[in-house]
């Protein structure tokens, strides 16, 4: 199973959504403590002082009065008792010593007096008879050790202050704390920021990646339509440098087409003149055989040179699409074909011209249709065109090809006949020129035997 998203963009977006939850966590877990430690102090102080004052004027009033004065005070988070003798209190954790010396020095302070003080913390009794430390469970002892001011129940203060008569009053006292519970407030809260991290995170990335994504579709875009126009330069100073890189590869590429297109105007130009020359000298050979032969092989070197210059203008010489009425196209081949002898059937039709170079879909298609009416005497065209791609089939009754020479037959000069004469299977170049001009347009061309028939099937599909 994979975890990762496969796009930079699910990468980045997660990696962003797990840091901010983290740091967003750790925000709060620290703030969650400290705050705990915070309310501890304050509450403790101010209680401190309480005690203290009430202890002073317990210690000024005379045994009779003091339990009128203790009845007032009695409340749920402050209750009072006096003793004879100090009262035997459980022993809280020692790692509280701590903090059990700052609140009787706090106490001792506020008293302004030299009177016997000692304090403990211990856990809330819940009720029960067990121990506290056996009801515990082991997160509670370690949470009472070290962040107390966090347990789920409260914690009850027992100070006991000697007073000048000899009696103790003991106070018991419970100090708020940071309830865990208060993580159910937290978790919306979270949630909620969490939300607009991620909202933010997904817009941040977004716009980082849409650049990216566009000149991925560019990089596509250019083995079909390499005159198409540059990409815009926006996003990030690095993803601009990226895209200016790429218009410029653009631009260097068309510049190359072009050159080439226009050198190979000028080697036809100049290479038929020495034949022409050639075959003028020929013409004038007294001896009849001589000159058959080496006007044949005029004609076939003609015929090569055609092709082959054929096969490097297959890309075509104009720079700019126009829409092609395939139809059209398709009829006139067959028509032209037909007036040879050749004997074509044409089934379907486009729904859409097509965008693409008139002459060179011409030619491709007219390759394909001459190797079905050369090798399978008889040549069915079908066509199916949708949304996203127009495929043009060209099926004859021939003999097939092998299937391990079905992709060799597309090879520059491969024929499969072993003799080189141009009479019995051409040059060796049509299947090659078709192939190229179809993969210029961004499309492609396929051979397949025909099963359970004779002949075979080459599929040209062009995408919309």
């Amino acid at each position: 199973m994979r975890l990762l998203p496969r796009s930079l963009f699910g990468r980045t977006v997660l990696v962003l959504a797990a840091g901010l939850l983290l740091a967003q966590a750790a925000s709060l877990l620290v703030n969650l403590f400290d705050r705990g430690s915070a309310v501890y102090r304050l509450s403790a102080q101010q209680i401190a002082i309480r005690i203290a004052h009430t202890a002073r004027v317990l210690n000024r009033l005379p045994s009779a009065a003091r339990a009128e004065l203790i009845d007032e005070l009695a409340g749920t988070d402050l209750q009072v008792l006096i003793s004879a003798q100090p009262l035997s209190v459980n022993k809280g954790f020692e790692e509280l010593d701590v903090y059990e010396e700052a609140f009787a020095n706090a106490v001792r302070r506020s008293l302004g007096k030299p009177l016997h003080t000692s304090v403990e913390i211990t856990r809330l009794p819940s009720g029960r008879s067990s121990d506290t430390r056996e009801d515990a469970s082991a997160f509670d002892l370690w949470l009472g050790r070290h962040f107390y001011f966090l347990q789920p129940g409260p914690f009850l203060v027992v100070v006991q202050v000697g007073l000048e008569d000899g009696s103790t009053a003991a106070f018991f006292a419970r100090v708020p704390q940071e309830r865990l519970s208060r993580l159910e407030t937290l978790a919306p809260r979270l949630a909620l920021w969490m939300a607009i991290f991620f909202v933010l995170a997904v817009l941040v990335v977004r716009m980082v990646t849409r650049p990216l994504a566009r000149l991925a579709r560019g990089a596509e875009a250019i083995g079909t339509n390499p005159d198409g126009p540059p990409l815009a330069e926006e996003g990030p100073e690095e993803t601009r440098g990226v895209i200016r890189a790429f218009n410029s590869m653009q631009t260097r590429i068309q510049a190359y087409v072009l050159e080439r297109a226009e050198l190979l105007r000028a080697v036809s130009h100049d290479l038929k003149t020495p034949i022409t020359r050639m075959r003028l000298r020929a013409e004038m050979l007294a001896d009849a055989a001589q000159r058959g032969k080496f006007l044949r092989d005029l004609d076939e070197m003609a015929k090569m040179i055609e092709s082959t210059l054929e096969f490097f203008r297959s890309l075509g010489s104009e720079p700019r699409r126009v829409a092609v009425d395939v139809a059209a196209l398709l009829e006139s081949l067959a028509e032209d074909w037909r007036a040879m002898g050749g004997e074509v059937e044409l089934h379907g039709r486009p729904q859409l011209p097509y965008p693409g170079h008139p002459e060179a879909l011409r030619r491709c298609l007219d390759n394909l249709v001459g190797n079905a009416i050369r090798y399978g005497e008889r040549a069915r065209i079908f066509v199916e065109d949708d949304a996203r791609w127009l495929r043009i089939r060209v099926e004859d009754d021939g003999p097939g090809i092998p299937e391990e020479a079905l992709e060799r037959v597309f090879e520059p000069f491969y024929r499969l006949e072993a003799s080189r004469n141009p009479g019995s299977g051409g040059s060796g170049l049509g299947l090659s020129i078709a192939r190229n001009i179809s993969r210029w347009h961004g499309g492609e061309l396929i051979l397949r035997n025909r099963a359970q028939h004779k002949g075979i099937t080459a599929q040209l599909s062009l995408p919309r």
